[in-house]
């Protein structure tokens, strides 16, 4: 069935069926929103919608649907930001990632932008009729790495549309585009999926087990291609060296600086936000045992199951802890990060304000 593929995002989907149903679909798109949440995988559909031989929005079996998943259709074209002269054989990889996976794009080049030969190349296709007189969908992944040369470039494209030419814009930046370009373009925004969404993703697709599907959810962000990319990352190093730093909290202020000099050092701003996620995970399970431990069924509520001993100590050794305000200055931490505060501060001054919430247990004698 149609967009049967695509995780989450019901809301951009619907927006699509709307206006694929009533064949009023924009010469121009603009899927804008965070990386791995979905935009290449919904332009690929939508583009089996356009092409599908059959009345059902699209049908995934006819050949043209095929050939769309396959990126061998002869009117669908893809360009994403390369060098100047790419090998081929890193084109043709970053192309079989695509059509393996389009959440989990192959990037192998460090600062690869789309420029005016992309363009003119581009113009030059469009210029001329389809192959199989249905019209032309061209798909341009990370738009926002597009020259100022090659944007102007593409903007005689967005103000003189040739033939049915459907162009669809990919940018996890849309900021970053001309505003006559964004101007052109009808925009669709993609929200972070939710948790629950990946989750089942990692389930169903990748076969990951419960437990562990739930852990990478919640690590994820709401990008299911930052969720496949923890299946290839050792976690469970991660818990430890997270449990051991939430133990040094609990120490003297200069073990807590020595511990942050050595992980600034040792690690890399990924590393630390997916320390600080797991963090968040920890003490959302922390919350959960201390408020349903005497249900029957807390154990299925519990993300951490397979350290529920060590939660267990951690939180019995501990006064009643404010979980709402520790939980917001985690989330607050991670957001500074994100937007690429100083690293080594940042995570002092949380380190700092949980060692105020964490207090042993005074043991009377």
């Amino acid at each position: 069935m149609s967009f049967d593929n695509i995780v989450g995002q019901k809301r951009v989907v619907s927006i699509l069926k709307r206006a694929l149903t009533s064949q009023r679909m924009p010469h121009a798109l603009l899927f804008h929103g965070p990386e791995g949440v979905g935009k290449e995988a919904v332009a690929i559909e939508l583009a089996k919608a356009l092409f599908c031989q059959n009345d059902v929005i699209y049908c995934n079996n006819c050949s043209d649907c095929k050939r769309v998943r396959q990126l061998t259709h002869p009117d669908l074209i893809v360009l994403f930001p390369a060098p100047k002269t790419p090998k081929n054989e890193e084109v043709q990889s970053i192309r079989e990632s695509i059509i393996k996976n389009p959440y989990y794009r192959t990037q192998l080049w460090a600062n690869p932008l789309i420029l005016i030969d992309m363009i003119r190349n581009l113009k030059r296709t469009v210029s001329m009729a389809s192959y199989e007189n249905k019209g032309r969908v061209v798909i341009m992944i990370d738009a926002h790495r597009i020259t100022t040369e090659a944007a102007n470039s593409l903007l005689k494209i967005l103000e003189e549309p040739l033939g049915r030419l459907t162009l669809v814009l990919i940018s996890s930046q849309a900021n970053s585009l001309l505003p006559t370009i964004v101007s052109r373009c009808q925009k669709i925004r993609f929200d972070p999926l939710n948790w629950q969404d990946i989750e089942t993703a990692l389930v169903e697709r990748e076969n990951v087990s419960p437990g562990q599907a739930k852990i990478f959810a919640r690590m994820s962000f709401g990008s299911y291609r930052r969720a496949l990319e923890l299946l290839d990352e050792d976690v469970d190093e991660k818990q430890n060296l997270m449990i051991d730093m939430l133990r040094k909290v609990l120490m003297p202020d200069l073990d807590i600086l020595l511990m942050v000099e050595k992980l600034v050092s040792q690690q890399d701003k990924k590393t630390i936000k997916d320390l600080i996620a797991l963090m968040l995970v920890w003490f959302r399970d922390a919350m959960v045992l201390e408020l349903l431990q005497d249900q029957k069924d807390y154990t299925e509520k519990i993300i951490n199951i397979d350290r529920l001993e060590i939660l267990k100590k951690f939180t019995s050794g501990l006064e009643s802890l404010e979980y709402h305000q520790i939980i917001s200055k985690i989330e607050h931490t991670i957001e500074l990060i994100d937007r690429n505060v100083y690293l080594h501060l940042t995570l002092l001054q949380l380190l700092f304000e949980l060692k105020k919430f964490l207090r042993r247990k005074t043991i009377v004698r």
